[in-house]
């Protein structure tokens, strides 16, 4: 394909979690290097692949394409039934992508201090979203630089509060695509759960950049999206921040 693909490797701990991520070349070929032997007792290795084509035709000259589903390979002989573990030194083939329908997801924020009575603007950055199927939530790579904003004092905000909101555009909307991974072959299929995304927030002073509010993360759910429309997320309210 034309466009950009980030590959991540996920290892389990309770859920997935990106371990390494890279960026497949123009022939769609990726390779990590220097993988550790799964732990003994976890699940072998994920794989999660986020793709958006370069251009679509049509569109204006310069505009990023359309989004491909996600699509995860998942490890076999353990919690997702038979295949074969994906471990260092796997070659895992050829994983297909499809495109998707896409929308955006729409949010807000407020931040205060620890009486809840004064506003604190805090800068905000959203971590990479993560997606819920079989019973497990796994990352989802960020294409390009992840979307951040600082909460401000302003007469559209609660009383005692700084607020935001923030857009996170496009995503794809299409349930993420699932494979168990087998030497002998596998084949891609869409996810039985909805399409979902969760959404980490994590916020920090804009005096310092440090960690700020307690907690100082808030996750956002998505669970139900809107194809070609907006999905309304929140509000995420922190609270304690300094």
């Amino acid at each position: 394909m034309v466009g950009t693909v980030v590959v991540g490797l996920e290892h389990e701990v309770g859920d997935f979690f990106l371990f390494m991520q890279t960026t497949a070349d123009a022939q769609g070929h990726f390779t990590f290097n220097n993988v550790p032997a799964v732990p003994q007792g976890q699940e072998g290795y994920a794989i999660m692949v986020a793709a958006r084509a370069a251009h679509d035709p049509g569109t204006a000259p310069g505009a990023p394409g359309s989004f491909y589903a996600p699509a995860l390979l998942l490890p076999g002989n353990g919690n997702f039934g038979p295949g074969d573990a994906i471990v260092p030194g796997t070659n895992v083939g050829t994983i297909t992508l499809n495109f998707t329908s896409q929308g955006d997801i729409d949010g807000t924020a407020t931040s205060t201090d620890p009486t809840n009575s004064i506003a604190v603007p805090i800068a905000v950055k959203i971590a990479p979203l993560r997606i819920f199927t079989r019973d497990f939530v796994f990352d989802y790579p960020q294409i390009g630089q992840a979307p951040q904003f600082t909460t401000q004092t302003g007469p559209s905000c609660p009383a005692g509060t700084a607020c935001a909101s923030f857009i996170i555009e496009p995503v794809p909307e299409s349930p993420v695509e699932e494979a168990i991974f087998s030497k002998a072959g596998y084949t891609f299929a869409p996810s039985q759960t909805a399409p979902n995304f969760e959404i980490p927030l994590n916020s920090f002073s804009t005096k310092n950049g440090q960690p700020d509010c307690n907690p100082n993360n808030i996750t956002l759910f998505a669970n139900q999206l809107n194809p070609d429309a907006a999905t309304n997320v929140g509000p995420a309210a922190f609270s304690s921040c300094q």
